[in-house]
């Protein structure tokens, strides 16, 4: 070996040394760099590490805002809108569109079936007055006395219909359907027929659920996720059925403004009788 190689062999080997000095100090470096960085959470109290993992999901998040807890949200349940004395299910023209006066008039915003979900579910916030009209069975006054006064208020509405019952003059026909779909009513399924559900085989209800929700999927291009019991009528065979068909919600006519710690498949609502008094009907909005 001449002088050369054997000069460049030993500064080789003299080098190792110095290359192991850095890799263990870069590794001593970031040891200490990561222990200062875990040293809060790991002598935090509990309280305290929620709070520093809370303040790092915001900071995260950049500038976007927490969202509210949903408040309760008044849910009203109409039927139908005509003149029908002692049939507290129906509201006279008349009354009805005071009662949406009285909304517009005070500051609530009428959500779509979207917008409530989300609000439930804490994926938005709620406006400072949240109601959701509801409309059961699908009567042709709907269209005539609904549609136009909450069109011209720019309300949103969803339909509870009965797919089953179109072609009788008394129900909605489709073509009133879509021209309601348009105007930003939401449509669900009702069932088929408006069975009692309980007092059928397990076979029945699951056609009157699931028949009802594919013609209405097929007839306007939407997605129809979201029950109401026919009657206010379940059994746990009702239950088993949605969700097996991962229905998203379904409303009862148990009283109460909705909650998002309710049961999904068991939402309240508050009856609109036609036969109260206007103040009677506003009481039932107020906060809890």
């Amino acid at each position: 070996m001449n002088p050369f190689e054997l000069c460049m062999r030993s500064q080789s080997v003299r080098a190792v040394p110095r290359r192991c000095f850095l890799v263990f100090s870069c590794l001593l470096a970031m040891l200490f760099i990561t222990w200062d960085w875990l040293l809060p959470y790991a002598s935090a109290s509990p309280e305290e590490t929620a709070f520093l993992q809370q303040e790092t999901a915001t900071a995260k998040a950049g500038d976007s805002q927490p969202v509210k807890p949903p408040p309760p949200i008044p849910v009203l349940n109409y039927h139908s809108i005509t003149v029908d004395p002692g049939n507290r299910a129906t509201i006279t023209p008349e009354k009805f569109e005071a009662q949406m006066n009285y909304l517009s008039e005070n500051g609530y915003t009428p959500l779509t079936l979207q917008q409530f979900i989300d609000i439930l579910e804490g994926t938005e916030s709620a406006p400072d007055k949240p109601v959701l009209l509801t409309f059961d069975d699908g009567y042709a006054d709907n269209y005539e006395h609904a549609l136009p006064l909450l069109k011209k208020l720019g309300f949103h509405a969803t339909l509870f219909m009965t797919p089953g019952m179109v072609d009788d003059g008394y129900f909605l026909n489709w073509d009133q359907v879509k021209e309601m779909h348009e105007a930003g009513w939401d449509i669900q399924p009702h069932g088929m027929t408006h069975p009692h559900l309980p007092l059928l085989k397990k076979d029945k209800q699951e056609y009157e659920i699931t028949e009802a929700r594919r013609q209405i999927e097929e007839q306007l291009g939407t997605t129809a996720d979201v029950y109401c019991y026919p009657y206010g009528e379940w059994n746990q065979t009702t239950l088993k059925v949605l969700k097996d068909h991962e229905f998203r919600y379904a409303f009862t006519i148990e009283q109460g403004k909705t909650t998002s710690k309710q049961d999904p498949l068991k939402l309240t609502r508050i009856f609109v009788n036609g036969e109260e008094s206007i103040n009677k009907w506003i009481s039932r909005l107020a906060p809890n």
